[in-house]
């Protein structure tokens, strides 16, 4: 009996994060600005109310973003494998997109 009833609460503790996670996503607010961490470099700020394609220096290798609508993205990189540009568009607080070649992070923040 004690073994089910340690299933039962991990399920119910499962269930709860669950909750927490999904309650989190949709309460996410609309970002303000981006965020572009450059490995080495101070971080750069991009203003997401001002649509326009950005080139970034200072990286391991060139990538560009893509400010529109009030997102970002990678539109460019000359990485491998392209994944950074897959990761599609930036928008919510705590949305991220990294192009670890390039050495390069994207978030939105809401400041």
């Amino acid at each position: 009996m004690k073994k089910n009833g340690k299933n039962l609460l991990f399920a119910l503790a499962v269930l709860a994060a669950a909750g927490g996670l999904w309650l989190a996503a949709r309460t996410a607010r609309p970002a303000r600005r981006a965020r572009v961490e450059i490995v080495g470099a101070d971080p750069v700020y991009l203003d997401l109310d001002r649509d326009g394609v950005y080139p970034i220096e200072g990286a391991a290798l060139p990538v560009t973003l893509e400010v529109k609508d009030g997102a970002v993205r990678f539109v460019d990189s000359r990485c491998p494998d392209h994944l950074c540009e897959g990761f599609g568009w930036v928008k919510n607080e705590y949305d991220r997109a990294v192009c670890m070649p390039a050495g390069v992070a994207v978030s939105a923040e809401a400041g």
